[in-house]
């Protein structure tokens, strides 16, 4: 799921797209508008961070086959109301089954 949070620099669209290639090693169009939002606390090293992300939908043109965090995740294509079913973070789940219709159209 391309989520776009606070990063030095870039839009969180931008954000978004680095975050889908780093994660799931997936390259393609970001839609040029959020489909929605959530905030959460962020795990830092010494402390939780409130931040607030973005999401956007993404056009996979391209599957890449090794990718930054290939040995920490793992990609699958699910339906949104699938993957909600698997994200830890309650909000993020509930934007998911809520922009379900929506996505359909991407």
């Amino acid at each position: 799921m391309p989520k776009g949070w606070p990063m030095n620099g870039r839009p969180d669209r931008e954000a978004a797209g680095q975050e889908a290639g780093e994660e799931a090693g997936v390259v393609g169009t970001l839609h040029e508008q959020s489909v929605g939002s959530f905030h959460y606390w962020k795990r830092l090293k010494d402390t939780f961070v409130p931040v607030t992300v973005e999401v956007y939908p993404l056009h996979v043109q391209q599957e890449l086959d090794e990718w930054k965090e290939q040995k920490n995740r793992r990609r699958a294509w699910l339906k949104p109301d699938q993957a909600a079913l698997l994200v830890d973070e309650p909000k993020l789940a509930a934007l998911l089954e809520s922009i379900a219709p929506e996505l359909a159209r991407f």
